[in-house]
C-alpha cells in the first residue's frame, strides 16, 4: 500500500480521509485538484506535511515554500499557513493537539 493510492484526484476538489480522529492526534490525508487549496488559517497543534504526489506552495508565517512529493514541512502551533497545489497535489497531514 502506498498513501497517495488511498485517495483519488477529484477535478477542481479537494478531498480528504481521515486514517486517524483521535482527540490527541489526527492523521489525515488530501489530495487537490489542479488550482484549488487552503485559505490562511492557523494550525490548532504542532503539525507535520508530507508531500505524497506532485508539487505545492507552502504559504508560512509570510513566507512561501515550494514543497515537492518526499519532501516535508513543519508547522507550529497557531502557524498561519496556507497550501496551494502547483498542478494536482497530494499530501499526508499529522496533526498533534493538547489536552483541552
Amino acid at each position: 500500500m502506498t498513501l497517495k493510492d488511498l485517495l483519488p484526484y477529484q477535478e477542481g476538489k479537494i478531498v480528504n480521509m481521515d486514517l486517524v480522529n483521535d482527540p490527541h492526534l489526527k492523521f489525515v490525508i488530501m489530495s487537490f485538484g489542479e488550482g484549488t487549496g487552503l485559505s490562511e488559517h492557523a494550525a490548532p497543534g504542532e503539525a507535520l506535511v508530507f508531500a505524497l504526489d506532485g508539487e505545492a506552495i507552502i504559504g508560512y508565517e509570510g513566507k512561501e515554500y515550494h514543497i515537492h512529493a518526499g519532501e516535508n514541512f513543519k508547522f507550529d502551533k497557531f502557524g498561519k499557513h496556507s497550501v496551494t497545489a502547483v498542478g494536482r497535489f497530494k499530501m499526508a497531514l499529522l496533526l498533534m493537539l493538547d489536552e483541552s
